[in-house]
């Protein structure tokens, strides 16, 4: 698994609404019922925890073309190997 996955998972499982299981890569992220604030709440607790900068535009899909939480915690991945 890599480096700070299951952290991620616990921040996002954190803010997820009525998910009762274990969230995995293939969870997807249509199931989490997130919110735009819960989406802001997100990306300021990983920022702080985890020391990354993540670009974030609350009038744009943050989601984009991620389906899945493992396409979440791929980019989170990927940002901070570029910082």
């Amino acid at each position: 698994m890599a480096e700070h996955e299951q952290e991620l998972l616990a921040i996002i499982k954190n803010h997820a609404v009525g998910v009762s299981g274990d969230l995995t890569r293939d969870t997807p992220v249509a199931d989490l019922g997130i919110d735009s604030f819960a989406i802001v709440e997100i990306v300021y607790e990983v920022e702080e925890k985890l020391g990354v900068e993540i670009p974030f535009n609350a009038n744009q899909n943050p989601f984009g073309e991620m389906k899945t939480v493992g396409d979440l915690l791929d980019a989170v991945q990927s940002l901070m190997k570029q910082s």
